[in-house]
């Protein structure tokens, strides 16, 4: 691996089109890609991603984090939804350090923001076909199934959820039962946007953020995830996994 970078870039609300374009994975995402001279996409599909992930837990000052194999050029969004006159509308660190250093046995403080569906495959009198016929994919709904659906996938990812008794969120059904792993739920939200405008349906996506604990198991396979993303709608804000020292 050549190069990896971190940037960071808070939007300001306030700006006229700042909420439209928060409230756009499509429009944040044309933009994330502006932010390269040539086109990354053409080599996503077998190195490092460019991966974006927007952070809203202080609604006065989101901030975008960008992980990707070049350095980026966020003018065009500062200008517009940022802090343009600040000292450092955006920053960007050497990513390089951090992978370089991943150990097993190693914890950390982990936030991602994560798409968790299931496959809704036909009955049992269509159980031949199930197996040529893609089910269709359906949201998961419900605290203890999301982080279930992401404790599930770490082992390929390199890591292993650290086990803990979190209460499920005041928001879900009543039940006696707890979340078995030290992992929140920050943020959840149901996005509805068009790819272009000629499309006749709109995209829908369930997303939910979550931060926890982890212990690195594998470091070649989590630098892949962090370098390539987990899971669905990685173009759309989810998939990028960010790492800090435990507190």
């Amino acid at each position: 691996m050549d190069d990896m970078y971190l940037t960071r870039t808070f939007i300001n609300p306030r700006r006229r089109g700042a909420v439209t374009f928060l409230g756009n994975p499509q429009k944040i995402h044309a933009a994330v890609m502006q932010a390269f001279p040539v086109d990354p996409a053409s080599d996503a599909a077998t190195g490092p991603r460019v991966l974006w992930r927007l952070d809203s837990d202080d609604h006065r000052r989101p901030v975008l984090w960008i992980v990707s194999p070049d350095k980026p050029d966020l003018h065009h969004v500062t200008d517009f939804y940022g802090w343009p006159e600040s000292g450092r509308p955006f920053e960007t660190k050497d990513y390089l350090p951090l992978l370089n250093r991943l150990a097993a046995g190693q914890r950390y403080v982990f936030r991602v923001t994560i798409n968790p569906v299931k496959s809704l495959h036909p009955g049992p009198e269509a159980r031949e076909a199930r197996a040529k016929v893609r089910g269709k994919v359906v949201p998961l709904v419900g605290a203890l199934n999301q982080i279930s659906w992401f404790a599930e996938r770490a082992d390929k990812w390199g890591f292993e959820l650290l086990p803990g008794s979190v209460p499920l969120p005041d928001t879900e059904p009543p039940s006696e039962a707890s979340i078995p792993f030290a992992v929140e739920i920050r943020d959840r939200k149901r996005l509805r946007f068009w790819r272009s405008d000629s499309e006749k349906k709109p995209v829908t996506l369930e997303t939910v953020t979550l931060e926890g604990l982890m212990r690195v198991t594998d470091p070649q396979l989590l630098r892949e995830a962090l370098t390539c993303g987990v899971g669905r709608a990685r173009g759309y804000g989810c998939g990028l996994i960010s790492l800090a020292a435990p507190r």
